[in-house]
């Protein structure tokens, strides 16, 4: 369920949303599991998020941000982007997800990559206790045409940092240098600035993934790789209108 929550909310730019397709997902499993019974249950719970996803109608629509961001987007491309980047899955697993051909994922994928807004001047504050990341983060990020404002080890200077030069955007690790909860700092530094996006950066992602009280949209998992920071940005990005 953890990566299945990831998913949805990624997907549709809503913890509440991403939650809800999930769960939904996971019910409809349970009488149509006989039906894919060659496939793994982590690929039919994909498979019928994405139906639910596709079937999403009425008030809860008007919810998902991501609907009314997409114009102008390739049909498919950011599932593709997703489920390959984020979620590790393989184009063949992506095209029985997405029921593609495989080589027409792999093509979407291309095309989610040249879809990627280039971050203009964004301004972003890394939250992040170890140096190489946070350089190797910075690297990546400037790389991206993002602006890194700075880089804070403590969530008492990811607060201090964000209220002296408030960023468009926050990367932040979960367990920062002295014991302190990124999340904690970036729910503070979000409390009346609900247009600056988060994305965490965590070994331990199912702690934010639990369905339960306020947690983020956008989560990957260490150890990252590049494509991994760019997709979720990219997305944060996309769904905000930036």
């Amino acid at each position: 369920m953890p990566s299945l929550r990831r998913y949805g909310r990624a997907l549709s730019g809503s913890q509440h949303v991403g939650d809800a397709l999930a769960a939904r997902a996971r019910r409809r499993s349970k009488s149509e599991i006989s039906d894919i019974s060659a496939k793994t249950i982590r690929i039919l719970l994909f498979c019928l998020l994405h139906k639910c996803w596709v079937g999403l109608t009425g008030p809860t629509l008007s919810e998902a941000a991501a609907r009314q961001k997409m114009i102008g987007l390739t049909p498919n491309s950011r599932e593709t982007l997703l489920l390959r980047a984020v979620e590790e899955f393989s184009f063949a697993d992506i095209a029985l997800i997405l029921d593609r051909a495989k080589t027409e994922v792999e093509q979407l994928f291309e095309i989610a990559l040249h879809e990627m807004p280039y971050s203009n001047g964004t301004r972003v504050l890394i939250v992040e206790d170890d140096p190489m990341v946070a350089m190797d983060m910075s690297a990546c990020l400037s790389d991206m045409g993002c602006e890194v404002i700075g880089v804070a080890r403590t969530a008492a200077q990811a607060i201090e940092l964000a209220a002296t030069s408030p960023p468009r955007l926050i990367i932040a690790s979960l367990i920062l240098a002295d014991k302190s909860s990124g999340l904690t700092a970036t729910q503070h530094i979000t409390r009346n600035r609900p247009d600056i996006d988060v994305v965490f950066v965590t070994p331990y992602p199912e702690q934010l993934l639990t369905g339960t009280d306020k947690e983020p949209v956008f989560i990957i998992e260490k150890p990252y790789v590049d494509e991994q920071v760019r997709s979720a940005v990219s997305q944060a990005l996309i769904l905000s209108g930036s």
